[in-house]
């Protein structure tokens, strides 16, 4: 395997993970879709030391003439609200509309006559907020931060702009999203979401529909190509417990050490594939040694009532080193659990029946099963 190009901007994971807006949007909806986000950060409470929350709002349209994105920030005053499935649709059946005026003094409004430069059929309209989680936290949950990224470096722009480019040339994703316009916005949006996670040394949690999304990146004909492997790993399913129970079992020593872990083998999958390592020999060494030891010492606590399979994901291509985890479905029961953790399981990530989302240190938990 090639070294990793000197020139790719990198900045070591950290040990926390980033729940951005944007690639989020799709499930940031009222019932059962919120209630997919609200596990995600359960149990990203366990495995990460920090999980940071984008502050504020956004409304993001797009329909076959156009698009608009709309940032709106934190108000105290006026608590967000999850947009319903009822207020989706209706926004789906309004037109999409921008209208501009010129201004007659600097930092006044304009008052008119306004002049329309963009009308088209909606094909989304989601509104994304995040804040309401943060109203449901005890006054224990200091691990949960709400607030905004600071602005990219210019090596992270072009990263990201670069993303832009080869997603424009990706035909499993134009499968994926036929409306050339709906699929600029939400390469856009994904873009930018990981090169914050890659400036951050973040991990980054998206929905499943933006994991779609990004995960078309690693089809047969798409733009990217990479290899690595899949390290299976027990955690607690923690998505129906109350945060009370959740900040009790994160300071469990058993959890502490999956996370030191877990960040460990991060670390370790990076130095290898910068290097141009043989980096499934290493992921093997390091699963052997810590990962399953660990894990199954999680197995083992009594608090964790049911268990999960999650992935820890590994691999390079393109100029990136890849990790991330994403959390699969539960274990049946103890000899589920013993097949899972006493074999080595290593998995081609490079298909296209996986759709993950794993490029640089950005995607985390992809989906956690509610």
């Amino acid at each position: 395997m090639a070294s990793m190009p000197e020139r790719d901007p990198y900045v070591p994971p950290t040990g926390n993970v980033f729940f951005p807006l944007a690639s989020n949007a799709h499930s940031l909806v009222t019932g059962s879709p919120v209630g997919g986000v609200r596990s995600r950060l359960k149990v990203s409470s366990l495995l990460y030391e920090k999980v940071f929350l984008e502050a504020g709002s956004t409304r993001i349209q797009a329909g076959p003439q156009g698009a608009s994105w709309w940032r709106h920030g934190h108000d105290p005053d006026r608590p967000a609200e999850w947009q319903t499935p009822r207020g989706r649709k209706v926004g789906r059946s309004a037109p999409i509309s921008v209208a501009i005026a010129q201004k007659t003094a600097p930092g006044v409004p304009a008052t008119g006559p306004f002049h329309e430069v963009l009308h088209s059929e909606t094909s989304i309209c989601w509104l994304p907020t995040l804040e309401p989680f943060v109203h449901e936290l005890p006054s224990s949950c200091d691990w949960i931060v709400l607030g905004h990224p600071g602005d990219l470096a210019d090596e992270f722009k072009r990263l990201e702009d670069l993303w832009k480019r080869r997603d424009d040339a990706n035909g499993a994703l134009a499968r994926l999203v036929p409306e050339h316009i709906v699929r600029s916005r939400l390469v856009d949006s994904a873009s930018h979401d990981l090169a914050v996670g890659a400036s951050g040394g973040w991990d980054v949690s998206v929905d499943r529909f933006h994991g779609r999304v990004i995960g078309a990146r690693f089809a047969g004909d798409a733009t990217i190509q990479t290899h690595g492997l899949a390290l299976p790993v027990l955690v607690p399913r923690v998505g129906d417990l109350d945060w009370a129970d959740i900040a009790r079992i994160r300071k469990l020593k058993a959890i502490e050490r999956l996370r030191a872990v877990l960040r460990e083998v991060e670390a370790e999958a990076f130095d290898v594939a910068r290097s141009g390592g043989d980096l499934e020999s290493a992921m093997h060494k390091a699963y052997t040694h810590k990962v399953a030891d660990a894990s199954g010492k999680v197995h083992r606590l009594r608090s964790a009532s049911a268990m999960g399979v999650a992935e820890l994901v590994v691999g390079a291509g393109a100029g990136y080193a890849t990790t991330g985890l994403a959390l699969l479905g539960p274990v049946a029961g103890a000899g589920v659990t013993a097949v899972v953790m006493t074999g080595w399981h290593a998995r081609r990530i490079v298909r296209e029946r996986r759709q993950r989302a794993w490029i640089g240190i950005m995607d985390a938990i992809a989906a956690a099963t509610p």
